[in-house]
């Protein structure tokens, strides 16, 4: 079927490392048995205990974190479970990465609108609440709470079908769209 076929180590080492990230504890290990590999890619061992955590610590090397501890919540809602980890740098770009079932949805979904929505809400609240902006100011842009941010989403949802974008698989994600808000 294929003429020639190319393998890209990095490609399958990026979408590996992704899955020790998001499964806490899992050893991956590639082994490249392909003659020309670099020596230093033989054998790759990917494995993080501290799992997104430690992703959104990759995400951010070489930036400077305004504050040390990366941020982690999760929670459990019928049979979804959400876990969000992201941290503040002095950078200007944000950084976001979501994942339903382990697969990236770099598109989005309503888990991502969900987090981005209640992050801006609750930054604008506290803004309000203690002042930091008064009464005649707008308030921040969903743009403005993210800048420097890095953030990991990922959710594990009960149906593997939530990648059908039907009518009825779009209303089914909007559930879950107020569970990480």
């Amino acid at each position: 079927i294929f003429e020639t076929v190319t393998f890209e180590a990095e490609v399958v080492r990026t979408r590996l490392r992704e899955q020790a990230f998001l499964n806490a504890g899992i050893k991956i290990v590639l082994k490249d048995a392909r003659p020309d590999a670099p020596e230093s890619n033989k054998e790759v061992s990917l494995q993080y205990n501290g799992g997104i955590r430690e992703f959104v610590n990759y995400q951010n090397t070489g930036k400077n974190a305004l504050h040390e501890q990366v941020i982690y919540f999760d929670g459990k809602m019928e049979k979804a479970d959400a876990a969000i980890a992201m941290q503040y740098t002095d950078s200007y770009s944000e950084v976001f990465l979501s994942f339903a079932n382990n697969i990236r949805t770099p598109e989005g979904g309503m888990h991502e609108t969900g987090f981005k929505s209640g992050l801006t809400r609750v930054i604008n609240d506290y803004a309000r609440k203690y002042n930091l902006l008064k009464e005649k100011d707008e308030n921040l842009s969903g743009e403005d709470t993210r800048e420097g941010l890095a953030a990991i989403i990922s959710v594990k949802l009960p149906r593997a079908s939530v990648f059908i974008f039907s009518l009825y698989e779009k209303s089914f994600m909007s559930r879950y769209e107020r569970y990480v808000e």
